[in-house]
């Protein structure tokens, strides 16, 4: 099993209240016995996404699997593109496609195991994959921002212990990945938070 980056997220905001330009969640790739997307990103990114799918030998028509973090427009408005894929979620964004939902009890990868996060939404899931390390895709769980801003409430906060407790590598929802020193930073975030 193997974790790409297929588009790294961004999330730039503007001088007004509540919105932002450009925006679009982290596109992870699982490519194994079973394909999966992480997130499948915001409506103007298709083409990225595409054409990095295509560098890592694989076509829309390759993935089985949709696992979303949350379905906020951001990290699901791409679902259509993955028209062989079922979608894992409680809910979502399928535009005209045949919505194949399985429910997070009844999903079952080796390897991938889906843990609930809750506070930045509710729901909202975290994609844990064990390989060599323990690496967590956190959606929105866990953004760079906290780190300057803090959490939003305790929920929030509680799902970050849950996620940093067990990660040895974290996919943030928008940003670079975080090891090494800045997970130590998010660490101490949380220990001074108490």
């Amino acid at each position: 099993m193997e974790i790409k980056i297929l588009y790294e997220g961004v999330h730039e905001e503007r001088k007004k209240k509540n919105s932002c330009d450009p925006i679009c969640s982290t596109v992870v790739l699982i490519k194994g016995k079973k394909n999966i997307i992480v997130d499948t990103g915001n409506l103007g990114f298709e083409k990225e996404i595409l054409e990095s799918l295509e560098e890592h030998g694989l076509k829309a028509e390759d993935i089985d699997y949709i696992l979303l973090t949350h379905n906020h427009n951001d990290h699901a408005s791409n679902n259509y593109l993955f028209k062989n894929a079922k979608i894992v979620s409680y809910d979502g964004i399928w535009y005209d496609k045949k919505v194949d939902l399985i429910e997070n009890d009844k999903f079952s990868i080796s390897g991938i195991e889906r843990i609930s996060v809750n506070g930045h939404t509710t729901p909202h899931y975290a994609i844990i994959v064990k390989m060599d390390k323990t690496y967590v895709i956190a959606g929105d769980a866990i953004r760079y921002n906290m780190l300057e801003k803090g959490f939003a409430n305790e929920q929030e906060k509680e799902s970050a212990r849950k996620i940093l407790e067990i990660a040895d590598v974290i996919i943030p929802g928008h940003g670079p990945i975080i090891k090494g020193d800045n997970l130590k930073k998010f660490k101490r975030l949380l220990e001074e938070s108490k």
